[in-house]
C-alpha cells in the first residue's frame, strides 16, 4: 500500500527551503502585508525498478548567450519548478547579449573604446583568428555559487550549446563538461572529439527545427550519428513532440530528453498553466550524483515529459504506470470484476477503454469493471514509437 505522508512532508519541506531565497531586514514596525516568497513546486512520482527519479532539464538558455535570464535566476526558478537538475547550456558560438554588456562596461575599457565585439563563432573561423575574450565558464560558476549561497540542492551541469546550420547538420548540447572554452573550434568533430575528452556526453538538439522532416540529415549530421558521437537527442523541445525520433532513439541505444530549451522565464511558458508542470526529463538513476546520472543517461533509463504526456522506452514506461497506480480488485459479480484503480503521483494518465477515454487525476481513484480479463487500456498521454500509445494491463495488487 502506497502511503501519502510524504507528499506533506515533501511540500511542507520545499516551502521552508524557498523562503531561503531573499533575506530582509526591516525596522520593528514595519508589516509585511504577505508571502511574497514562492514555495517550490513539489512533483511527486514513484521509484521505477529500485531507482529514483530524478527531474532535469538539459538544454537552458541565460543573458551570456541570447536568453533574457542570469544563471542565478535559472537555479532559483529550476527548484521553485521543482527539478532537481538543471543545465546551462548557452550557445557556443551565438552571444547576442555580449556586444551590450560591453557597451555598459565601456567606461571600464583602456581609453573607453570597447573590446572590438566578435562572437565565438566568428572568432573561431581560421580564416579570421580573432581571440574569444569571454570566460565561457563563468555563467556555470555564477549559477553553482547561487546554489550553494542559498542552499539549494540543485545539481548545476556545465554545458553548452554547439550551433550549426539547423537544416543541414543541426545544433547539439554537450553535457558535463570540465572547461566550455575548450570545446570551441571551427571544426565540428573536433568540438565533439573535445567534448569526449572531458567525459562529456553529446545530445541532438530539436532534430526538427526549421526542417520539413526530424529524419538524419546526410552529410555531417549523418556521419555524427553513425561514428557513435550522439548520446541522446531530444524528443520533445518546449513543447514540441518529434515523434518519429522516438524509434530513433531505441534503434540506436539513445537515451530520449525533454527539455524546454528555456530563452525567457519559464514562468511565462508554463506557470500559465496550473494543470502540467514545465517540460522536463525524468532521469531513473541510483542517486543525484554526476556519475550516476550520466550512467543513467547512458542506459537510456530517461522518460521525456511535457504538458502531461510521456515519452519513452515500453518498458520503462509500462513500469512506470504499474508504479504510480495502484490497481485493486474490489468487487466481483455476473457483470464482471471492478477495480478500483488510484494514482499515487503528480501526473494524470489518460486511460482509454475502447471509445471512451478516462483521466485518472493525480492523487485521485476511479473504478472500472471488465466483463473480462484483467484492467488493461491504452493510455493515450504515453508514446513509444512513431505516433503510437502503449495498451498496458495493470499489475493487480494482491
Amino acid at each position: 500500500m502506497k502511503r501519502y505522508l510524504l507528499t506533506v512532508v515533501a511540500i511542507a519541506c520545499g516551502y521552508v527551503a524557498s523562503a531561503q531565497f531573499y533575506t530582509e531586514q526591516h525596522y520593528p514596525n514595519a508589516i509585511r502585508l504577505y508571502n511574497k516568497n514562492v514555495p517550490r513546486r513539489e512533483i511527486i512520482l514513484p521509484k521505477v525498478e529500485g531507482y529514483t527519479l530524478y527531474k532535469a532539464d538539459f538544454h537552458v538558455h541565460t543573458i551570456y548567450s541570447d536568453g533574457d535570464v542570469t544563471p542565478r535566476e535559472r537555479v532559483r526558478e529550476a527548484w521553485q519548478d521543482g527539478l532537481d537538475i538543471i543545465a546551462l547550456t548557452d550557445h557556443l558560438e551565438i552571444r547576442t547579449y555580449e556586444k551590450f554588456m560591453l557597451k555598459v562596461l565601456e567606461p571600464y575599457n583602456k581609453g573607453k573604446a570597447p573590446f572590438k565585439y566578435e562572437h565565438a563563432g566568428i572568432a573561431n573561423k581560421k580564416d579570421k583568428g580573432y581571440p574569444v575574450m569571454a570566460n565561457l565558464n563563468a555563467a556555470y560558476d555564477e549559477a553553482v555559487y547561487y546554489a550553494e549561497r542559498e542552499n539549494l540542492p540543485i545539481m548545476v551541469v556545465r554545458g553548452t550549446e554547439i550551433w550549426r546550420n539547423t537544416k543541414s547538420i543541426g545544433e547539439f548540447n554537450a553535457l558535463f563538461i570540465s572547461d566550455i572554452n575548450a570545446v570551441c573550434d571551427a571544426d565540428l568533430f573536433e568540438s565533439f572529439r573535445r567534448v569526449k575528452q572531458q567525459g562529456g556526453l553529446i545530445m541532438h538538439n530539436h532534430p526538427g527545427y526549421t526542417r520539413q522532416t526530424a529524419e538524419i540529415a546526410e552529410g555531417e549530421q549523418a556521419r555524427a550519428y553513425d561514428e557513435g558521437w550522439i548520446d541522446g537527442v531530444e524528443v520533445i523541445n518546449s513543447t514540441t513532440l518529434y515523434p518519429t525520433v522516438v524509434r530513433r532513439c531505441g534503434e540506436r541505444g539513445l537515451f530520449m530528453a525533454a527539455n524546454t530549451d528555456a530563452h525567457r522565464p519559464t514562468a511565462q511558458v508554463y506557470n500559465g498553466v496550473n494543470e502540467f508542470f514545465r517540460t522536463m526529463t525524468f532521469v531513473l538513476a541510483t542517486e543525484c550524483t554526476e556519475q550516476a546520472i550520466k550512467e543513467a543517461l547512458k542506459a537510456g533509463r530517461t522518460i521525456g515529459y511535457s504538458g502531461n504526456h510521456l515519452v519513452g522506452q515500453l518498458p520503462l514506461l509500462t513500469a512506470f504506470l504499474n508504479a504510480a497506480v495502484e490497481c485493486r480488485k474490489v468487487a466481483q459479480s455476473d457483470k464482471g470484476v471492478t477495480y478500483s484503480v488510484t494514482n499515487t503521483c503528480s501526473v494524470p494518465f489518460f486511460l482509454r477503454q475502447t471509445k471512451n477515454t478516462f483521466k485518472l487525476e493525480p492523487f485521485r481513484t476511479l473504478t472500472f469493471t471488465f466483463k473480462s480479463g484483467e484492467p488493461t487500456f491504452t493510455i493515450a498521454n504515453m508514446w513509444y514509437t512513431d505516433e503510437q500509445h502503449p495498451r498496458i494491463t495493470l499489475d493487480i495488487d494482491r
